[in-house]
């Protein structure tokens, strides 16, 4: 009688095995996502949830790794897996610098902010905010940036209240106080009603700038001024006044004061 005869396969083979299917588990894993960003798209056979989620140490709600919310974004975006490095501008000290109150704790921001009805613009409360405060982290829903409401960042953009290309900052500043009132800065009016300039014109950096006022000039559009040679560049004046020095929309202004 012919006994059976098993094959054995060497521990090496099958250790050397599941390092190959564990190497390629990133790329099935890539494959069950529909789209190119890693906040949706995804279907269920996805493990890219984990890159934001884990199961059973969660130190943070909705089963975040981190106690903060700004630390999970912060491990993209710190500019090593994605380009937008929105810790190196919220990483500066709010004393000093005009940053927007997002709940943080980096070295030279340890979340703490302070307030005055110049620097609230109608804010209420005046937080600080996770980053869900503006943004979708699971996935754009048509407005860019994962922004939950519209933001037009165009060069000109003709304003209205419905649909509003402002809706998202409306969420926390008051638009008629913006655009009408004539005490936070007097010529936003001029700016955004009668020159149609974006908010992003002035404000390219919403997340936090070194310097005052949140005031970064869009490159794409605001260039120095050809008069002065220099800029863009704009000096505060104290309390509701400054100047810039800059071209914007076709005029120049050569330390244009307010």
């Amino acid at each position: 009688m012919r006994l059976a005869c098993r094959r054995v396969i060497p521990f090496s083979v099958v250790f050397l095995a599941g390092v190959f299917l564990f190497s390629v588990l990133p790329g099935w894993a890539a494959a069950a996502q529909t789209s190119p960003s890693p906040h949706g798209g995804f279907t269920n056979s996805t493990s890219f949830c984990l890159v934001c989620h884990t199961t059973h140490n969660a130190a943070g709600v909705s089963l975040e790794p981190y106690a903060l919310e700004s630390a999970v974004c912060f491990t993209c975006h710190n500019g090593t897996g994605s380009s937008l490095n929105i810790e190196a501008e919220m990483n500066l000290d709010p004393n000093s610098n005009a940053l927007h109150p997002i709940k943080v704790n980096l070295p030279n921001n340890n979340g703490t902010y302070s307030y005055t009805p110049n620097t609230t613009a109608g804010i209420a409360p005046p937080g600080p905010y996770d980053c869900s405060q503006c943004h979708n982290p699971h996935g754009d829903v048509g407005n860019g940036e994962l922004l939950k409401q519209t933001y037009n960042t165009s060069e000109y953009v003709t304003y209205s209240t419905s649909p509003d290309p402002y809706a998202q900052c409306w969420t926390c500043h008051n638009s008629n106080t913006i655009t009408t009132d004539k005490t936070l800065f007097p010529l936003h009016e001029v700016h955004i009603i009668t020159d149609r300039a974006s908010c992003s014109a002035c404000h390219y950096s919403p997340h936090g700038v070194a310097g005052p006022k949140l005031i970064r000039f869009n490159p794409t559009y605001v260039f120095p001024s050809t008069i002065a040679g220099t800029g863009p560049a704009y000096v505060s004046g104290g309390a509701n006044k400054g100047s810039c020095t800059l071209t914007c929309h076709g005029q120049d202004h050569n330390n244009a004061s307010y």
